[in-house]
């Protein structure tokens, strides 16, 4: 059965010499939800009749080339992000294939794959949306018919057939962030109360200039800050440049006024077009070095107890001699670590004490718990967008109202 432009229903069938042939036409015609006829099925299988003229496609890899340089409304740096996505996920598969031989099949069996491979849902997906959008540009050019990977039975994003759909990132409660932000060195507040209570990106925060800050009027009683403009990759490991917003949306949001007045000092001195959050030269903060060297020793502080530390590394013996690895000690990498022993330890001076990451197990109050793992910075954005739901939403306006400040 197949059905027409219209969903009406047409049934037809096809006769075998042989129940292996058969089998297979009865499997193909179900891998591709009946959405063939006969005459495919039959030509996919025998090859098609003495006097048919199956017309030359390009290969995928050729195809996808083509498509690429012909799209428009992509920025440079997502150009080399899908070049380079092809080259390492979908290429070695497929990409040496005819568009016109690439079915349902071929899509699944790729999709399995990765999985195999371990790639996470979440990237399949990725790739599987670009393969998807190469080949709607192969129907468009009437290189083939049909694309193959409507006809399979992928879910984006889904992780097995028992997914629960729930967030890897999670998100801060208000009383969470208040506990984290005071590990922070004082002049990080700014920036993490903006992540926080905007719920701006990364990349658009720390984009923010002097006069993307509005001041309070007359006329517009409530500070406001607009969203104008976010850093940008050319192509990977590019330098960043500056360009539009994720989805080219550009707002204009109000904020407390106990968060403007904490931004005032950043704007002094400055002029237009300087950055509001900026390192000391007025640079662009790189995400990775803030991360690694701010964001993660201050997360691996508040989720540690003065009065149930983690445990030790390494443990007095005395007269002991050798190098560090000779008694278990690995370096950063996880390798034999080659240093000498520390003098009446196991171990050598750099690994003596809690693992840089460790934290309490106990149960604590002003101890950080994280129910999922830690996800950076971006985990602001989720908290904000939380608070701002039915049942946080009261709490967040009403603490913006009080004559509180809405953080210490």
């Amino acid at each position: 059965m197949i059905r027409d432009e219209n969903g009406k229903p047409s049934y037809q069938s096809t006769t075998w010499s042989t129940e292996k042939l058969a089998r297979r036409a009865k499997d193909m015609a179900e891998g591709v939800r009946h959405s063939w006829t006969a005459r495919q099925v039959e030509d996919e299988i025998l090859g098609p009749l003495d006097g048919d003229s199956t017309p030359d496609t390009p290969s995928l890899a050729e195809w996808f080339e083509e498509w690429l340089g012909a799209i428009t409304r992509v920025t440079p740096g997502t150009r080399a992000t899908y070049q380079q996505q092809f080259r390492d996920h979908v290429s070695s598969t497929l990409g040496s294939m005819p568009l016109s031989q690439i079915t349902a099949l071929d899509v699944g069996k790729w999709v399995n794959r990765r999985k195999t491979e371990g790639a996470k849902n979440t990237t399949i997906t990725r790739d599987f949306s670009l393969l998807q959008q190469c080949l709607d540009g192969a129907v468009r050019e009437r290189h083939v018919d049909r694309n193959p990977c409507k006809d399979t039975d992928f879910v984006r994003n889904q992780i097995a057939d028992d997914d629960t759909g729930e967030d890897g990132v999670g998100a801060f409660a208000h009383d969470e962030f208040e506990l984290l932000r005071e590990r922070f060195d004082k002049k990080w507040h700014p920036l993490l109360n903006f992540l926080a209570y905007t719920g701006a990106r990364w990349s658009e925060a720390t984009a923010v200039a002097v006069e993307h800050i509005v001041a309070p009027s007359t006329k517009s009683p409530q500070p406001k800050v607009r969203i104008y403009r976010a850093w940008k990759r050319s192509g990977v490991g590019a330098e960043r440049y500056l360009g539009t917003t994720k989805g080219r949306r550009r707002r204009e949001l109000t904020i407390f006024m106990e968060l403007y007045e904490e931004l005032r000092p950043l704007l002094h001195g400055k002029k237009k077009g300087e950055l509001v959050c900026c390192g000391d030269e007025g640079q662009m903060i790189d995400y990775s070095n803030f991360y690694h060297r701010v964001w993660r020793p201050a997360m691996t502080e508040a989720q540690r107890c003065p009065a149930h530390p983690p445990g030790m590394r390494g443990e007095r013996v005395s007269g002991l001699k050798g190098r560090c690895r000779d008694h278990g000690g690995t370096n950063d990498q996880g390798k034999p670590c080659g240093a000498w022993l520390s003098p009446g330890w196991n171990r050598c001076v750099n690994h003596i004490g809690p693992d840089p990451d460790a934290v309490s197990e106990c149960d604590c109050p002003g101890v950080l718990r994280l129910e999922v793992p830690d996800g950076g910075p971006h985990r602001l954005r989720h908290s904000c967008a939380t608070w701002m739901f039915p049942g946080g939403c009261r709490r967040w306006w009403c603490r913006a109202g009080s004559a509180t400040r809405p953080w210490r």
